[in-house]
């Protein structure tokens, strides 16, 4: 977990952790939670199956399926509301995804890097952010000093 004020190029950054992964050549997928719309942050992040709700066309991949094998990076992850939360957890755990609409889940082998900024450590304190999924992401934090110090 990369921690950092914001705008101190979290994801950019993290080039040294990546590229010295056994997953550096594989895909990798930056999320930016906080510019999802809170209606689709199912369908984006897990996928979705034709006629899952209303304009679901085709069939869709969501980002754990884009990322399998790979790395997804969480910006902001601390912006999902409760729900989109434990599904989350639910994917790390198992290393399974649904789809919206599936029925059997489709296994995933990917790698989470996190980047936040100070908010988040105020949305922890006020239980808005789950302790359990904390620490499946907070397995090895960074702090990254402020572009200004460098």
């Amino acid at each position: 977990m990369l921690l950092g004020e914001t705008g101190t190029g979290k994801e950019l950054r993290r080039g040294p952790f990546t590229t010295r992964s056994k997953r550096a050549e594989r895909a990798f997928i930056g999320v930016n939670c906080a510019a999802i719309p809170p209606s689709l942050i199912a369908s984006e992040l897990f996928g979705r199956e034709k006629g899952a709700f209303t304009g679901a066309t085709q069939r869709r991949m969501g980002r754990f399926e884009s990322a399998n094998g790979g790395t997804i990076f969480w910006d902001e992850v601390w912006r999902f509301a409760s729900d989109i939360q434990i599904a989350l957890l639910r994917v790390l755990q198992e290393r399974e995804n649904r789809r919206v609409a599936r029925s059997r889940p489709i296994p995933v082998d990917r790698e989470s890097d996190c980047g936040h900024a100070s908010r988040f450590e105020r949305a922890r304190c006020e239980g808005k952010f789950r302790q359990d999924l904390l620490y499946r992401l907070n397995v090895v934090p960074v702090e990254m000093p402020p572009l200004c110090e460098e």
